[in-house]
Order: structure tokens, then C-alpha cells, then sequence
């Protein structure tokens, strides 16, 4: 007889346009879900292009950080709850009662950025691990780089799952030329928060570099200037500004269009729990360079198959990957394809698939029937 879809409660922080498709996706499955958002989308999110998701689906609402919100879901106690972690006390106390009601739990997560602050949280984080070895069914990781973490934690190996963002194709083709046409320079984009963290400042120092051997190579940055005009500065000290180009900030359903204008998207960071611009990136068949401190790096990019990955800090390795693409025009173009045959593996509908491939695997097998003879 074929298994009853799962019934799920998903906690996560704020509604996203990355995760609404992976839940549609799961209820096309016929599994029964309800979310429940800690919070609203805050400002800071609305100013990098998000939208507000004020009209939720059915199934989800706002609940907020409270044991009460339990009472919104009046079956709360027949449902499989997935947390996202340990940060808020709040989720201690979620999986510290779900546990005592014997009521099954998985935690989800990325990796944390392994800074001071994650060192002296490491007590919380056994303490944690021990609680989802004990209590819950699992541990679901937003890629390896979590995997690894979570083993840190006490977690066994045998209770991870793979689970990691996943989102929806954007439309339409890369590049403004036809696909006979040749790209004689390439464009590099890189798309998100203009910071430090995200190695802006490493990516100005390569795209000099590159640009002594290669001066027709051009680079647009695209999203939210953290350091108020400082790296527009930066690209003037230079003497590179005539081949980087700002353009601000795009809305979340524009990010398609701003993709066709390049060929090779660059992700620096030197901390990312995920990157799902790399997702985007791979969907709209473009050629993926990343920094290992990406989660999705080691998931979205085989090494000089679609894409390069570099040592994170390692403006010399950045610049090299860079220059592949200057040398070889052509390159670009075929490692795109690359990766729009790895990105069928991370569109929503196989991430819903994945999660319930997870949740049968973990859960305990029901106990066997055995039959009396009866004399």
C-alpha cells in the first residue's frame, strides 16, 4: 500500500520568492503544509528589490516567534515541524516542547559563518546537535558545507539529508546576440548586496587585473550599495571605471532581464550559507564563477565544467578564473549549457521530491505485524 503524503509544518523567518515555488511545488505533490513566518519582510529586504508578500497562499501566515503560535495550527501535534535552527530562543523552546510531546521534528539550516561569534556559540550548538540526535528525526542541510557543521554538532551522518534552496527557471535566454554570434569580450555580473562580505572589494582588484591583459572585458554590479558610493570610488582609484558599471538596485521579478544582459555571473563572498543567485544564475544558462565559502558553490559548479570555484580571499584566483573567459570567448557559452543540465537537479520540483525522499528515509519504520496461530 502506497505511503499516506506527509503532513508538514515548516517554520522559517519571512515569506521569500526563492521558497513560495518549492512550496508550491510540494503541495502539487499532495502534501499537506502549512507555513508559519517568524516575521514580515523587513525594510532592508524591500530595499534590495523583495516584495512585501502581504497576501499569503492558503496554509501560511504570520505567526511569530511565540509558542502560542501552535494554537493557529490545531493539528499541530499530527504534523512533522521543520525548524530552522537554534538562533532565536524562541526555536530552542519550539523544538525543546515538540520533543517533549513527542512530536516529530527535523532541523534545516545553512552553514553559520565561522567568525568569533560562531565559536562562542559552539556549547548552544552541541547542546542543539544532541537534542536533534536524541529527539528529532534528522538534520536537513543546505549543502555540504552545513553537512559538515551539523557532524561538528554530534549529528550521525546516517540522520543528514540534503535539502537546498531551490528556485524556479527565469525566463528567457542569456545574452542580448543571437546564439551564431560570438562574444568578443565577456560581461561579468555580479547581483546582490554591495559589501565587504560579499568581496566587492576583491572583485574591483581582479577586474584590474584583468583588464591589463584583457581592456575589453566589462563588469556590471548589480543590487544595493552598502559603502554609500565608496566602491564607485574605488573603481575611479583604479583607473577601471570605464569598464564597471553600477545600476542599483532591481526588483525580484526583473532579476531575468538583468541576467540576459551578461555572460558569466561572479559570486566573491567570503561567507555564503547558500548563494541562490548562483540557482538563478545556472538557470538562465550562464557560466558560474564562486568563492568556496558559497554553499552553493559545491553544489552548482563542477570546477571547469560550467564554472570555476576559487579560494575565498584569493584575488589572484579570481582574476585567473576571470581571464579563462577572456581568452577563450567561447568558453562562456558552453559551460551556460553546463549549467542548465546541473540546475535540473535544483529546481523546485525535485527539491520537493527530495524532501520527501528525506522525511520517508528518516522516519522509524512502523513495527511489524506478526500473525498468532491459533491451535
Amino acid at each position: 500500500m502506497k505511503n499516506a503524503p506527509p503532513r508538514l509544518l515548516i517554520w522559517t523567518s519571512i515569506p521569500t520568492h526563492h521558497q513560495s515555488s518549492f512550496f508550491e511545488a510540494l503541495r502539487a505533490r499532495g502534501i499537506d503544509l502549512v507555513v508559519h513566518y517568524l516575521e514580515h519582510v523587513n525594510e532592508t529586504r524591500l530595499g534590495l528589490g523583495w516584495h512585501s508578500h502581504g497576501q499569503l497562499p492558503p496554509g501560511e501566515r504570520y505567526a511569530g516567534p511565540s509558542l502560542r503560535a501552535l494554537e493557529l495550527c490545531p493539528d499541530w501535534r499530527e504534523r512533522i515541524h521543520i525548524i530552522p535552527g537554534y538562533s532565536r530562543l524562541f526555536l530552542l523552546q519550539l523544538a525543546w516542547l515538540l520533543s517533549g510531546q513527542r512530536v516529530p521534528w527535523l532541523h534545516w539550516s545553512e552553514h553559520s559563518w565561522p567568525k568569533l561569534r560562531s565559536h562562542l556559540t559552539f556549547a548552544v550548538k552541541r547542546f542543539y546537535g544532541h537534542m536533534v540526535q536524541r529527539h528529532g528525526l534528522g538534520a536537513l542541510a543546505i549543502g555540504d558545507l552545513a553537512r559538515d557543521e551539523f557532524l561538528r554538532w554530534g549529528i550521525p551522518a546516517d540522520r543528514i539529508r540534503f535539502l537546498p534552496y531551490a528556485v524556479p527557471r527565469v525566463a528567457g535566454p542569456v545574452g542580448a546576440e543571437s546564439p551564431e554570434m560570438p562574444i568578443e569580450a565577456p560581461r561579468f555580473l555580479f547581483l546582490g548586496l554591495l559589501c565587504q562580505n560579499k568581496g566587492i572589494d576583491l572583485l574591483l582588484l581582479a577586474m584590474r587585473d584583468v583588464l591589463a591583459a584583457h581592456p575589453n572585458a566589462r563588469l556590471e554590479l548589480t543590487g544595493r550599495d552598502e559603502s554609500d558610493g565608496g566602491y564607485a570610488r574605488a573603481a575611479e582609484r583604479l583607473d577601471i571605471a570605464h569598464a564597471v558599471r553600477f545600476t542599483g538596485v532591481v526588483d525580484s521579478s526583473h532579476i531575468g532581464t538583468v541576467l540576459r544582459r551578461c555572460d558569466v555571473l561572479i559570486l566573491p563572498s567570503r561567507h555564503d550559507g547558500w548563494g541562490v543567485v548562483l540557482n538563478e544564475a545556472a538557470s538562465a544558462g550562464m557560466a558560474l564563477i564562486a568563492s568556496d565559502g558559497c554553499g552553493a558553490a559545491h553544489h552548482l559548479i563542477e570546477h571547469e565544467v560550467n564554472g570555476y570555484r576559487f579560494p575565498v580571499g584569493e584575488r589572484t584566483a579570481l582574476a585567473a578564473a576571470m581571464q579563462a573567459y577572456c581568452r577563450n570567448p567561447g568558453l562562456a557559452r558552453r559551460h551556460g549549457a553546463e549549467s542548465l543540465r546541473i540546475f535540473e537537479d535544483f529546481t523546485p520540483e525535485r527539491n520537493a521530491e527530495r524532501l520527501e525522499e528525506a522525511l520517508l528515509s528518516l522516519q522509524p519504520a512502523p513495527p511489524a505485524i506478526t500473525s498468532v496461530k491459533v491451535a
